[in-house]
């Protein structure tokens, strides 16, 4: 490799980490209650000039867009990881496990959004989407609980409810805990919720 091209890829590598820098200030600060952050609170959080950061982004609405952007595709992907090929033989609560973990990092993209006006500004789809992804998460939880479980009426939606990301917006922003803490509450909160429940077979894993 030349000078040029290693000055090159060192610039690239650069700007990319200072992109990256830049979201993951915004999103920070969205998160500790700052729902809509102007230039200088973003650059001073990201420890750059706002000069620096109008080189990566044109205005601070386009970088709430590849905010939205970004957390769609992550969510997306999220969603779609498949479940292990040995699922069959696999305790439901392994698998009521994984989905704890998935939802952990679905919540933790979608949060910064989730407190902000930039989810709803980006395509005015947003209730839709979100009823949408109301009903595929109460799918797949249907799907790993054993039948006692997700037939009982009561005991589903308060699973379901422990689940979701208003629950997970308690314990990251109404409670101030760090995602490994609020990860550890909701893994009791969901063994607490199922303690007497120690056999049985999932209703359906396809």
């Amino acid at each position: 490799m030349s000078q040029l091209e290693e000055r090159t890829d060192g610039r690239v590598e650069r700007s990319t980490a200072t992109r990256k820098n830049i979201l993951d200030a915004t999103r920070t600060l969205m998160v500790n209650g700052n729902s809509r952050p102007t230039a200088r609170e973003i650059a001073a959080s990201a420890g750059i000039t706002a000069r620096t950061l109008f080189r990566h982004f044109s205005d601070v609405e386009s970088l709430f867009d590849v905010l939205v952007q970004e957390a769609q595709l992550s969510i997306a992907a999220v969603m779609d990881e498949p479940f292990p090929s040995d699922q069959n033989d696999l305790h439901w609560r392994d698998l009521l496990a994984r989905i704890i973990e998935r939802r952990v990092r679905v919540y933790e993209h979608l949060l910064p959004l989730y407190v902000s006006s930039a989810w709803l500004r980006s395509d005015g789809s947003a209730g839709e989407r979100a009823q949408q992804y109301v009903i595929r998460r109460r799918r797949r939880l249907k799907q790993v609980l054993p039948r006692a479980i997700a037939t009982d009426d009561l005991l589903f939606e308060a699973l379901d409810a422990t689940l979701s990301i208003e629950f997970w917006l308690s314990l990251r922003r109404g409670q101030g805990l760090e995602v490994q803490r609020a990860a550890m509450v909701l893994r009791c909160a969901v063994n607490q919720l199922t303690a007497s429940y120690t056999e049985g077979r999932a209703v359906s894993r396809q």
